[in-house]
């Protein structure tokens, strides 16, 4: 089947030797495709070879390879051997009919020809041979090709370029965080979503391209004949601000962005396995980047996924083994000189390397390990937050939470199954969100955070000042607590619009009556400065560094004055 842009059209093979019976075949069948015509089988099997026919009309008496033989030949080679094979005959006798089928035929039809009937049978096969295209090839839910016709063009688009001496580009496109998106909506707004995309991209393709849906949320766009990839570069970034442009889906809003990885025959691979994990390569150096943007596949880009790879099978076992501890980084109250608090910070050690939570957190998010290892903090968290109560202390426990957890399905039921397997007090746990997280979906961050707070946990805003320009949803939502980003702290007293970041911070905290944390003091001049601002609450190598839960406990000092019962 030959493709006219995106509308499939049938390619019929007519095989006779009668020249009368030729013609009238052809005009039977001259509204229904692309027709071919061959008087004996050896050209009828070089045109199948280099037309790949959907249906073939065969006569059986034929000089030389009659049509049995030709049959055979064809179910034999696997390029062409799904082709609908109608046998088409004088005989009359029941055993040919049998002995066609037997070789591989589907249907008989009976000469003298009738041009109706001829036209019926063949619009029929033609019409089951697309629904099974259409089944096999495409695509359910985006009706665009699947992974086994991207595989076939490519193979064409491939043979095409070795014999030309052209080039050919391949660009996987992956939309960002849209498994968060997707586990925060309803699931049939995220097919929406898919199918709006899949057209927006459809809509910019060229006839010749193949845009495929290769898996979820990812879409393979094959483009043969690539003149040059700076204006392949052009064409992908405006795929990308189309993809880009906000959507409306059921009354909600959404806007996303979609990260690109592209790989070019010859220079970076010579078969579709190579191009496409090239430019899943480079897709994933896009990501990383910042996302919503394209890059070229690069020789240290395939060391770089190799390492990645690894880096998230180490980490799946790491997970699955328990080598994942918690560390806790005291918050300090500078005016009364106590630990008020404390943050849960996962750490992961391999053999002598202490692994960054810089590398392995992305990585975890993008994979959704974050999931399980959340849980697995949080557990231990809540779990050493409870063994401090029992033991006279009462301490607030910071838990990081990733807009992934958040926006997972089953995030209400997860903390509240924690609180009630470890004994915690919702009281006790701060969860510890990012203004990005907060603003995504309003309406249903209103809705988790007021759950949250009915549950007593505290709710959090990590790194303030960094994310969301509107401020707005520090009115709507029920927040407790704003802890100041340490870039912001870090230059505070020589820059002085970080200085002035740091003031209009506070001051806002203190007129929405919230707690303000500082993050990353590092220096008694930083703290005696953010007291004078009116910041109280502190956290930073200046006062700790995070430790291990022992030495945590060995530190805190007993309960003093204020009671068991106090926590600030």
């Amino acid at each position: 089947m030959r493709e006219n842009g995106f509308t499939p059209v049938p390619v019929i093979l007519i095989v006779d030797d009668q020249p009368n019976d030729v013609l009238l075949l052809q005009e039977a069948v001259a509204d229904l495709g692309d027709i071919h015509i061959a008087h004996d089988g050896e050209t009828a099997l070089a045109l199948a070879n280099a037309h790949r026919p959907d249906l073939i009309l065969l006569d059986i008496q034929m000089p030389g390879m009659n049509g049995f033989q030709l049959c055979k030949a064809i179910k034999a080679t696997p390029r062409i051997c799904d082709a609908a094979i109608v046998f088409v005959t004088a005989h009359t006798q029941t055993d040919y009919e049998i002995l066609a089928l037997e070789y591989g035929g589907i249907d008989f039809i009976q000469k003298p020809l009738s041009l109706p009937v001829v036209h019926a049978h063949a619009r029929a096969h033609l019409a089951l041979r697309a629904e099974a295209n259409r089944l096999a090839y495409y695509d359910d839910l985006t009706a665009l090709p699947n992974r086994a016709l991207l595989r076939d063009r490519a193979e064409q688009t491939l043979q095409s370029a070795r014999e030309t001496g052209n080039q050919a580009a391949l660009v996987l496109l992956d939309l960002d965080n849209f498994k968060g998106i997707n586990d925060s909506i309803d699931h049939r707004m995220g097919d929406q979503i898919l199918i709006e995309i899949a057209r927006r991209l459809q809509r910019h393709c060229e006839v010749t391209d193949t845009l495929s849906r290769h898996s979820g949320d990812e879409f393979v766009l094959l483009i043969p004949e690539l003149d040059h990839s700076e204006a392949l570069g052009d064409r992908i970034d405006a795929l990308l601000n189309v993809i880009a442009q906000p959507l409306e889906i059921d009354g909600h809003r959404l806007q996303l962005t979609c990260s690109a990885g592209i790989s070019v025959y010859p220079g970076d691979g010579s078969t579709l396995d190579v191009l496409f994990r090239h430019a899943e390569a480079a897709m994933y150096q896009a990501k990383q980047n910042g996302r919503g943007r394209y890059r070229f596949f690069s020789h240290h880009l395939e060391v770089n996924a190799r390492a990645r790879h690894l880096l998230e099978v180490h980490l799946r076992e790491a997970l699955s083994s328990g080598v994942l501890t918690v560390v806790y980084q005291p918050r300090y109250d500078a005016v009364h000189g106590t630990s008020c608090g404390m943050e849960a910070l996962v750490r992961w050690r391999r053999g002598d390397r202490l692994v960054s939570p810089a590398e392995f957190i992305p990585l975890a998010e993008e994979t959704g390990l974050i999931i399980p290892v959340g849980k697995q903090v949080l557990l231990q968290a809540c779990a050493d937050a409870r063994a401090l109560q029992l033991a006279g202390q009462r301490m607030i426990v910071g838990v990081n939470i990733s807009a992934v957890q958040f926006r997972e399905e089953s995030f209400l039921s997860m903390i509240k199954e924690v609180l009630l397997d470890t004994g915690l007090p919702g009281e006790l746990l701060e969860l510890e969100i990012t203004e990005g997280v907060v603003a995504h979906d309003m309406e249903r961050t209103h809705t988790l955070l007021t759950e949250l707070k009915r549950m007593g946990v505290r709710i959090a805003i990590d790194d303030f000042g960094t994310g969301y320009s509107s401020l707005s949803y520090l009115k709507k939502l029920p927040i407790d607590v704003l802890k100041i980003d340490q870039s912001f702290i870090r230059d505070m007293l020589s820059d002085r619009s970080d200085a002035a970041i740091v003031e209009a911070i506070v001051r806002m905290g203190h007129a929405l009556e919230l707690e303000l944390v500082a993050e990353g003091v590092e220096s008694a001049d930083q703290a005696e400065a953010l007291l004078a601002l009116g910041c109280e609450l502190m956290q930073g190598y200046h006062y700790c560094r995070p430790m291990p839960f022992e030495q945590v406990r060995q530190q805190l000092s007993p309960p003093n004055a204020r009671g068991d019962d106090q926590v600030c």
